[in-house]
């Protein structure tokens, strides 16, 4: 119980500094990227770099602590006092987030009142949540449709890479779309149960299957477990069509497109001397034989071009946006967004001059690194300052990062090694030998029709 104390104490101290952080940041009004609100940006970036966490985890433990430092003092008081855990407390800042400040210190103090049930027995963090639920819709001015249109806005899908070649795909979606949707996997699962009745595939697995199916070839599709779709190479972002309006209905959406998929995989690999990994962009290793597989259903492939090979590191100051060539060698070398901690993937971010254009920046590969639109941002406003520590060759040098308040972060390209595997694979005939040149035409042979995306295939 002392360990819990302490633990308590410690929370609330990380919570205080990190309300000073908010509230030394708060500026006007920004840029749309920010959802208005500049300030709050930076204070986000500041706490995940000085945490050594991710931004979604800043933005949490900043929002908490604004709440804790705020109208919930009495819960916080509790807190410092360890009679109250993190998880509790949590749960209160959360459900405190849209509370107008005028119930929010009536709302902390009635949800203190309601951590043990009736035969005084502590409520676990989420019975808690539940239970203070329905208190705060009861004392929340403002209706639930009011609420639920503004919400509507940040709704999204995203992808976090799990271990053995599997991902989570998750979406913020309104309730009603996201219960139907649930609704339906689940009946075409049960659907195709009960049609076989030597079907070997759990309800969970129908459901995958189904749900990849369904997104990625249509109703109706799924006749067994998932295979990979067809890809293309990725086209280069900067010149894709804006996406639709925030205000758009949810339901509504363009005709299906491609999936597109980019592999990095070594020459021995694709032609099945070898099995070691290969990089799915976006991801992380996958095994080789699935690499092949990808390989050969990509109409078109596109060498990794190096400096030998001919791409064009530098154009100098006699143009500013650089060609297509060194986008793809810029977004292949860093990966990922260059700002310290974030991981949204290079083939979605901007390229940026670090030096900008109008200062005398020239446009080369030292010169560019790619930022997401957020961070491109922050960078843009001079609020964070990137400074290229360069190497030998001059083109992939590590960033060193400089915040307002002075905390310095270094960023480095991607570690494109895939290296060796270290556990015998046997892959069968079907999935081992790559494509043969016949099969396939090089995306940079005469015979090509048009570029496909970022190297290497």
């Amino acid at each position: 119980m002392e360990r819990v104390r302490l633990a308590c104490e410690e929370e609330a101290r990380r919570a205080q500094e990190a309300a000073e952080v908010g509230r030394g940041e708060r500026g006007e009004a920004g840029p749309p990227r920010f959802g208005g609100d500049v300030g709050r940006a930076l204070a986000v970036s500041e706490v995940a770099v000085a945490g050594e966490v991710s931004e979604f985890v800043a933005a949490r433990l900043l929002g908490a602590a604004e709440a804790l430092c705020g109208a919930q003092l009495a819960v916080l008081a509790r807190l410092e006092a360890g009679d109250l855990t993190e998880a509790h407390a949590r749960v209160i800042a959360d459900e405190t987030a849209t509370l107008p400040e005028a119930v929010a210190e009536r709302f902390g103090i009635e949800c203190l009142s309601r951590l043990e049930t009736r035969t005084g027995r502590r409520r676990s963090p989420g019975e808690f949540r539940k239970a203070v639920r329905s208190l705060r819709e009861r004392l929340h001015p403002e209706s639930i449709r009011a609420r639920k249109v503004r919400a509507e806005r940040d709704r999204g899908v995203w992808v976090r890479p799990e271990p053995d070649g599997m991902c989570t795909l998750s979406a913020f979606v309104p309730a009603e779309i996201g219960l139907a949707a649930f609704t339906r996997l689940d009946a075409l699962a049960r659907g195709r149960r009960d049609a076989d009745p030597e079907e070997g595939r759990t309800l969970p697995q129908l459901r995958a299957d189904e749900f990849a199916a369904f997104v990625l070839a249509g109703p109706g599709a799924c006749s067994g477990p998932m295979t990979c779709p067809e890809t293309v190479g990725c086209p280069d972002l900067i010149e894709a069509p804006s996406s639709p309006a925030a205000s758009a209905s949810p339901m509504d959406g363009p005709s299906t497109p491609v999936a597109e998929i980019v592999v990095h995989i070594s020459v021995e690999s694709l032609l099945g001397a070898s099995q070691d990994p290969a990089v799915l962009e976006g991801y992380g290793p996958i095994d080789a034989a699935t690499a092949r597989e990808l390989a050969a259903a990509a109409p078109t492939w596109q060498r990794l071009l190096e400096t030998r090979e001919g791409v064009a590191l530098s154009l100098g100051r006699s143009a500013y946006r650089p060609p297509r060539g060194l986008r793809r060698f810029i977004r292949y070398r860093d990966g990922t967004c260059q700002f310290p901690g974030c991981q949204s993937p290079a083939a979605r971010a901007e390229i940026d001059h670090m030096v900008e254009w109008q200062d005398g920046g020239v446009t080369d590969a030292a010169n560019l690194h790619a930022l997401c639109r957020k961070h491109h941002a922050l960078k843009s406003l001079r609020l964070w300052q990137p400074h290229r520590l360069r190497n030998e060759d001059n083109v992939s040098g590590d960033t060193l990062w400089v915040s307002p308040l002075g905390a310095r972060a270094i960023t480095g390209p991607a570690d494109h090694e895939l290296g060796k595997s270290v556990v015998g694979e046997t892959g069968s005939p079907s999935r081992g030998a790559g494509p043969s040149a016949g099969e396939k035409k090089s995306s940079d042979g005469c015979n090509s029709h048009r570029e496909s995306g970022p190297p290497p295939f």
